[in-house]
């Protein structure tokens, strides 16, 4: 076997990952300015005021049909608000999701699946959408859920501020009204903008191929993924096993993009079922794990400038929501304003993200 040199190596790993690419992809057909800009114009995401709807039907059977074999259920969903008059009304089909979250034993109120009628939904905020991610409450009886729904559904709106490679969410307040008890539960939650649609509107496709590594990714983008994810604590995700992770490509020949979602293990939530990575020794200085590469000093410092830019967007986003009550919002800024500590120090930058990070391969 003949050993190659590190730039041939390098050179032949771009060759395997168009290839990856070619099969994963297909030959990535050009996404035109008009199909980008449909998407912008859609209603859901345009605007972030609150949505109130009730969603109405056999809600126990719903709720009960969490197996792996689940079927979608008919309902009915209302618009509460008084500007949506003109059509009230939509027949909707709606299932249970998820994984974790789908078990009775971690949530008694699952997340949901909706899709809609195009015909239907035509004039309405759900105009253009055919199937929407739903995140719930998950304990209906425990009030602190539904506070942590609205703080996930904040780390989606600050990681808007990151990058355009983000799932836009739409804040809701839901009306459950099972119809066989008229038993009425209201509580808030949002809407996931669609994978396709967050591929369309960035001007490229989806990659559904594990095993390409964080340094194949756009460097930029990765880095400020992964510094991201530190700051709110999450060590839930893992870009070659696709966990909690989409990839985005232009084309068989682009380097891909990440895009992040599912939040709801992050350390900055603490949710009841929320715990500690084992790899965090208990008395670390800070409780969190970082899963980014080394990607050094220059490209670091250079995503460190960024987010201190964004400091004060990022907690803006918290302190302006008259919907989380003010001692989540202290919490939040404060685990905030630790990571800001952290990067502000360079012997802690060194302990918790240098020497705890995986080191570059040395053609990259």
């Amino acid at each position: 076997m003949i050993l190659l040199k590190s730039e041939n190596r390098g050179r032949w790993r771009k060759i395997v990952l168009a290839i990856v690419l070619i099969f994963s992809v297909g030959i990535v057909s050009a996404i035109s300015k008009k199909e980008r800009d449909s998407i912008l114009n859609l209603p859901m995401f345009k605007k972030d005021d609150l949505l109130k709807y009730e969603l109405k039907g056999d809600l126990i059977s719903l709720l009960n049909d969490v197996g792996e074999d689940r079927s979608y259920h008919k309902c009915k969903l209302t618009s509460l608000n008084e500007r949506n008059t003109d059509h009230p009304v939509l027949d909707v089909k709606v299932k249970t999701r998820g994984n974790f979250r789908r078990r009775k034993q971690n949530c008694n109120f699952p997340p949901l699946r909706f899709k809609f009628s195009h015909k239907e939904s035509t004039g309405t905020v759900f105009e253009g959408q055919s199937k929407l991610k739903y995140v719930s409450h998950c304990q209906s009886l425990n009030e602190s859920y539904e506070q942590h729904t609205i703080e996930e559904y904040l780390i989606y709106k600050m990681y808007n501020l990151v990058s355009d490679h983000s799932y836009r969410t739409r804040l809701l307040q839901m009306s459950f009204v099972d119809v066989n008890t008229n038993d009425t539960l209201v509580k808030y939650g949002f809407f996931i903008e669609d994978k396709d649609d967050v591929a369309t509107r960035c001007g490229k496709s989806v990659l559904n191929f594990k095993n390409i590594k964080q340094y194949d990714i756009l460097r930029k983008n990765m880095v400020m993924l992964s510094l991201f994810q530190l700051m709110i604590g999450n060590s839930d995700w893992d870009v070659s096993r696709l966990h909690n992770i989409d990839i985005l490509a232009v084309s068989e020949n682009s380097i891909p993009m990440v895009v992040p979602f599912d939040f709801d293990w992050s350390g900055i939530i603490n949710h009841d079922y929320y715990t500690l990575s084992p790899k965090i020794s208990p008395d670390a200085k800070y409780k969190r794990m970082y899963k980014g590469m080394n990607w050094g000093d220059e490209d670091l410092e250079a995503a460190f400038e960024d987010f201190r830019e964004l400091k004060m967007l990022f907690l803006k986003i918290i302190t302006d929501c008259e919907y989380l009550k003010d001692e989540n919002k202290n919490r939040l800024v404060a685990y905030i304003e630790e990571f800001y500590q952290l990067i502000g120090s360079k012997k802690d930058v060194r302990n918790e993200i240098v020497k705890k990070s995986q080191k570059l391969p040395s053609n990259k």
